[in-house]
């Protein structure tokens, strides 16, 4: 497969809070068998903001160890400073995964971006994806400035999750003109089918631990040319995020891990970004009857 089919994983926990390392196994060979191109770890949705630097450092030796070579490992350096983003870079440097991502901190930072992010690339031992996000941290950049970035050669791809299709076309267009080799990647889930129709490389999505299976189908059929089954699983993706997530977001956290663990996955829905009272019992029931009706679909 051309397209680039990345996962921007859950953080199992147990009951107490610690790492579920079997969940964490689980999770990797389900998507594995799925076929995904590889997973992102201590993203928005694996609740980087609200790990220990300690807690942080394990799950980056777990998840190296289980994914090993048969797959692509993303691992995450955000932190509210680049200080401290270049700290977990050196911290993380002696275990074996492929890139790191990097997004910039939000208000804790008024430095410039160009300058921070070229800081980063300066210092990495290996490729590095710039996770773009405005709708986190408030930082937007010009197509200059995106230029400025894709030009180093350790900058391997960007997951851009600003829900802006001007800006998609407009960095397609730059990559073209410009011959740079940086891999452009969707990260919003509801718009995985036109980012690929209209020349994305890929796609790095918080609901991969999940829906992978109809992540990979999506990328297949806009490689077959089906393009009306691409729009298809996508809808049908779409159905899925409402029915976990809420179309409100009020459950994102929590509701795709009560899903995972409703299929015996993971051990507990515990999650540390969110209160678990969202999880009503009315959106227990909905995911249940999501997850009976799509089980083929899933699995």
């Amino acid at each position: 497969m051309r397209c680039k089919v990345f996962s921007a994983t859950v953080t199992p926990l147990l009951a107490d809070g610690s790492l579920d390392r079997e969940g964490l196994a689980n999770i990797f060979e389900r998507n594995l068998r799925h076929r995904l191109s590889g997973f992102f770890i201590l993203g928005s949705m694996g609740e980087w903001g609200s790990f220990s630097d300690d807690f942080k450092e394990e799950l980056v030796a777990e998840s190296s160890k289980l994914v090993s070579d048969r797959s692509e490992l993303l691992v995450g350096i955000n932190a509210t400073s680049l200080k401290l983003s270049l700290e977990n870079m050196r911290r993380y440097q002696k275990y074996a995964f492929d890139s790191y991502v990097y997004m910039l901190p939000g208000a804790t930072s008024a430095l410039d971006s160009v300058k921070s992010i070229l800081q980063v690339l300066d210092a990495a031992d290996r490729p590095v994806y710039y996770y773009h996000c405005p709708p986190a941290n408030n930082k937007n950049l010009t197509l200059e400035q995106f230029a400025a970035i894709m030009r180093h050669p350790r900058l391997k791809g960007i997951k851009n999750s600003a829900s802006n299709m001007w800006l998609r076309r407009e960095l397609l267009m730059l990559k073209k003109q410009e011959g740079f080799s940086t891999l452009l990647c969707e990260g919003q889930e509801w718009a995985l089918d036109e980012a690929l129709l209209v020349g994305c490389d890929g796609m790095v999505c918080g609901m991969g631990a999940l829906g992978s299976k109809f992540m990979v189908g999506i990328a297949e059929a806009v490689e077959a040319g089906n393009h009306k089954e691409a729009v298809r699983i996508q809808n049908r993706f779409i159905e899925l995020f409402h029915a976990v997530y809420g179309i409100d977001l009020a459950c994102v956290w929590s509701g795709q891990k009560y899903a995972l663990q409703q299929l015996g996955l993971i051990a507990s829905p515990l999650t540390l970004a969110q209160e678990m009272s969202v999880l009503t019992e009315e959106h227990k029931q909905r995911i249940k009857e999501c997850l009976e009706r799509m089980k083929e679909e899933l699995d």
